[in-house]
């Protein structure tokens, strides 16, 4: 399964990009009128095509056009078969929801839903956490200010205690009763995180949500559901989008967007697929996860779906034209990348950084080109797909391509599609009025789907006491299916070095217990080309200003691998008083050296002699991101001499902390080969591929 992107410009062969690179997301740069959005709208029009359904967020209204077919004589002048067009608007159920608004079909939110009873505990307590993250912003408290901190630990200690009662909250009125008479076991806990009036202050912000413009995005039509936009009943591909020019302001589409975010991933944790089974896009994505210290309510919750939902079978598609806008840790997930044109050099830097950790050996090529793109025109960098950059001008869309008003919509919606979504209306009145019914699980599966789905989301070699935890069944049946799925191949067995307890994982991870290598492999991506390695070793180089007595005759990629350990420290405070602190430290996994940080070196202690609470690791350098990936995805992967016991016992006898889990962490490096132009003398300098440091000690 692929889509048709397009035809490159130097021999026009079809451009296609295979479906399952959509686990890892795909982003489209490049400044206005770059053709960025087109291109994501080409995506997904070949998403239908290929039976993928879409939500789809269009803040600005140049999505919502979708629902309106191209003109039949452009379309073949631009060199796109009609066939396309009619298997598109054949199989797509276009539905322009707007919040707020009749001018669509009426969509609401309910941001004080709670996560359903099959979600696991961990991920309900993320799902609290976001509810309450963007609910207090939203009623215009500063999260970092005292005041802020106090509401949304009064906020989330209320909807904690409901969740675990199994009680429910109606709606923003009934909430703020809640504020200001809370459940009598709580409110010792609650008066100690604010003060006296504070929450009458939170109750009175919760009740202007009650009245007037404000309430119609809580209370005026369809509620927002997941399983409702993945309906396919009709026989019908979804293409939902929710057209955000509805909302007032900046503040009520973040908050929207939060909550849409949120029911996305308590989806996804019930609906694993191993397959591409959604594409959320959204349209110029910087406002809504920008970096550091700007804290959006919608940020927390699509950074996770960035890190978390190619395990479910969720692929992201987001445009923008500032890569510098964006949360470096978001883009760090990504491995598909569409360039258009970018004029200035302030631009081009912007994604120098990008280009550079994804094709260090082609970056300089990529960069000079960006300029010289014409409108359309699209450098796609997909390395898991094609070894090369592949430069293609977008095919031409089958749907009209412009901006929609809100007076526009109602002639773009179909009757039937409006009929299909106003059953849903009246599901929900019902089940409002009646007591509340817990959702079906997915238990209802078969076993052998399930437990594949399982360790396919868990992405780790798991024990069989784990495994039958989260599905809820015996240890028995879990066992009798994975021994049958073992004997078809596609499930393995094993156990780490020197462990009595069995593992499973699903073969196709390709993990290797013995080697201590249980799960996916935090990676570092490529930052510094072998140009600018070679350029930054010259100063290292024997001899002066006037002319160097070496050279670099060759230079190679190469990784470390490191293990990242996780422990736990006792720390003196006064009066003789211990406290047990976590902390992170980095072994070499080959010489058992422990790893720090300095400001032009990285260096490989085999004794310390300086205060561990000194030592700076990996994880205190911004520049330093990780990428998760499974061993079978990493090309000449490295061998590892130390299993994770020996990495734990030096840890004890040198640092004296006890180790609680450990990953393994693959470090980039370049070997710069060095020879003497008269001697011809050889040495070699090794340098971090990451931030251009220098490594040094017992490496």
């Amino acid at each position: 399964m692929s889509l048709f992107l397009g035809r490159e410009t130097v021999n026009e062969n079809k451009v296609e990009l295979p479906v399952k690179a959509f686990h890892r997301h795909l982003m489209a740069l490049g400044a206005s009128g770059s053709g960025k959005t087109v291109l994501c709208k080409c995506v997904m029009e070949e998403a239908v095509r290929n039976n993928i359904p879409l939500i789809i967020v269009d803040p600005q209204g140049d999505i919502a056009s979708l629902s309106l077919r191209g003109k039949p004589e452009e379309i073949e002048k631009h060199g796109t078969p009609l066939s396309i067009q009619e298997e598109f608007f054949e199989k797509a159920r276009v539905a322009i929801f707007t919040p707020a608004s009749s001018k669509g079909i009426p969509i609401c939110v309910n941001p004080l839903r709670f996560p359903s009873e099959d979600t696991p505990r961990e991920e309900s307590i993320s799902a609290l956490d976001m509810i309450v993250t963007s609910l207090t912003s939203f009623l215009g408290y500063d999260l970092d200010s005292d005041a802020g901190k106090g509401a949304k630990a009064y906020l989330y200690t209320i909807l904690e205690h409901l969740w675990r009662e199994g009680q429910t909250i109606k709606d923003m009125g009934h909430m703020a009763d809640i504020v200001l008479r809370p459940p009598a076991k709580i409110t010792g806990t609650l008066y100690d995180l604010v003060t006296k009036k504070e929450p009458q202050e939170i109750a009175r912000k919760l009740r202007f949500l009650t009245v007037g413009t404000p309430s119609l995005m809580f209370q005026m039509g369809v509620q927002i559901d997941i399983d409702m936009f993945m309906d396919q009943s009709d026989g019908k591909v979804p293409v939902n989008i929710i057209y955000l020019n509805t909302l007032n302001s900046a503040n009520d589409k973040q908050f929207f967007l939060a909550t849409l975010l949120r029911e996305l991933y308590c989806w996804m944790l019930k609906n694993p697929s191993e397959d591409v089974q959604l594409l959320f896009y959204v349209d110029e994505i910087a406002p809504y996860i920008p970096p550091y210290p700007r804290n959006p309510p919608p940020k927390e919750a699509y950074a996770l779906l960035f890190k978390q939902a190619r395990k479910y079978g969720v692929g992201l598609v987001a445009a923008t034209q500032n890569v510098t806008d964006i949360d470096y840790k978001a883009l760090a997930q990504v491995n598909t990348w569409c360039l258009g044109r970018m004029m200035t050099q302030q631009d081009i830097a912007r994604v120098q950084k990008i280009i550079q950790s994804i094709a260090p050996m082609r970056a300089e090529m990529i960069l000079q080109r960006l300029p010289s793109l014409r409108t359309g025109e699209v450098l796609m960098l997909s390395p898991d797909f094609y070894d090369d950059v592949v430069g293609f001008q977008v095919r031409w869309l089958v749907t009209e391509h412009l901006t929609l008003d809100e007076k526009d919509l109602p002639q773009c919606l179909s009757p039937e599609s409006k009929m299909f979504f106003e059953k849903y209306s009246l599901e929900q009145k019902e089940v409002a009025e009646k007591p509340v019914a817990v959702a079906p699980s997915p238990s209802s599966k078969n076993l052998e789907q399930r437990v594949q789905l399982f360790l396919n989301s868990a992405r780790q070699a798991v024990s069989l006491n784990f495994i039958s935890e989260n599905l809820k069944v015996s240890v028995e049946d879990a066992k009798r299916m994975l021994v049958e799925l073992g004997k078809i191949g596609v499930v393995e067995r094993g156990r780490v070095k020197g462990s009595t307890e069995d593992l499973y994982w699903l073969s196709k991870f390709g993990f290797k217990p013995s080697m201590n290598i249980i799960g996916e492999i935090l990676t570092i991506p490529v930052r510094i080309t072998q140009v600018e390695a070679c350029k930054k070793a010259k100063s290292m180089l024997e001899g002066g200003i006037l002319g160097k007595k070496e050279e670099i005759y060759d230079a190679e990629l190469s990784h470390i691998p490191i293990w990242r350990v996780s422990a736990t420290r006792e720390t003196k405070k006064l009066l003789f008083l211990k406290k047990k602190e976590i902390d992170t430290y980095y072994i070499n996994a080959r010489t058992n050296a422990i790893v720090s940080l300095e400001k032009r070196e990285i260096v490989f202690h085999k004794l310390i002699r300086q205060d561990v609470e000194k030592l700076k690791d990996l994880d205190d350098d911004d520049e330093i991101t990780f990428i998760p990936r499974l061993p079978g995805e990493i090309e000449s992967f490295p061998k590892i001499s130390l299993g994770i016991d020996k990495v734990c016992r030096k840890l004890k006898t040198t640092l004296g902390v006890k180790p609680v889990s450990a990953e393994m962490v693959l470090l980039p490096v370049w070997n710069l080969k060095v020879q003497h132009k008269k001697t011809a003398a050889k040495r070699t300098i090794i340098m971090d591929a990451a931030t251009s440091r220098i490594l040094s000690g017992h490496f």
